[in-house]
């Protein structure tokens, strides 16, 4: 099992396999955002995507386990790479290769990882000494014009 860093150039090689669990992912955390955003910004270099893949298998669909998105994000004292979707099947067969992400952001000078998340990957990353820090909480506000 390996996790692939796809480059930007080749993201039209792998769209069609990644881009319904991206926007099944995205919808299912708030509809923040869609798919073809995701793209735009990965083809701008803005974020990287990965995909899960066992080589051992024969089949394409067979190989493909799931996809990772992350971004660089660049503030004043620190740079993080954050963890902006990670979703999959059989995570448990590759929940591991979180340590190539790490190594991916220490090789772009990244001084930590970050990533918000489902309550349940609180117990998944700690096992790889990731700590809660903060909570995100969220409301959803509607303009007293629209009442």
């Amino acid at each position: 099992m390996n996790l692939v860093n796809i480059p930007s150039s080749n993201l039209d090689d792998v769209w069609s396999l990644v881009k319904k669990d991206i926007q099944e992912a995205l919808s299912y955390s708030g509809n923040h955002t869609d798919a073809e955003f995701v793209y735009d910004t990965i083809k701008e270099n803005k974020m990287q995507l990965w995909v899960v893949w066992d080589n051992s298998k024969t089949k394409t669909v067979d190989k493909y386990y799931g996809v990772v998105v992350t971004e660089i994000v660049k503030r004043k004292l620190v740079q993080s790479c954050n963890i902006f979707i990670v979703t999959g099947r059989h995570r448990q067969k590759w929940q591991h290769l979180i340590s190539v992400l790490e190594d991916f952001a220490t090789d772009n000078n990244c001084t930590n990882m970050e990533l918000i998340a489902r309550k349940g990957w609180q117990r998944i990353m700690e096992q790889f000494d990731y700590k809660q820090t903060h909570v995100v909480l969220e409301k959803q506000i509607t303009n007293k014009k629209d009442k």
